[in-house]
């Protein structure tokens, strides 16, 4: 794998937390943007978008077991700077809002 491409993603693992931007992260690893989502499909098969989202999302369906955290708090704690954004990603991704999919799998 090119090392560019192993630095983003041991990048993205760590700090999906965060509101990570691809701008940010091309910098970082020392490619423009359209080069590393290109080098990054090429070499994972996903986009690096997709792969971030799901990273966060798979966090957070974690964090919706602790229900002294409201929903709004899971997504800011997953990277996302909007709880709306957050539930339509989610509902995307599984099919049912975060407070569905609590409600679902962690019974109090």
């Amino acid at each position: 794998m090119d090392p560019r491409i192993a630095q983003a993603l041991a990048t993205i693992r760590g700090d999906y937390g965060q509101c990570l931007r691809v701008s940010h992260l091309a910098t970082q690893v020392g490619l423009s943007r359209s080069r590393l989502e290109h080098l990054f499909k090429n070499e994972t098969g996903d986009t690096l978008k997709s792969r971030l989202r799901g990273l966060r999302l798979t966090r957070a369906q974690s964090l919706l077991s602790d229900y002294a955290l409201r929903i709004k708090e899971v997504g800011s704690q997953c990277g996302y700077s909007s709880s709306s954004f957050f539930t339509h990603d989610f509902k995307k991704m599984f099919h049912m809002s975060p407070t569905e999919y609590r409600r679902s799998t962690f019974r109090q």
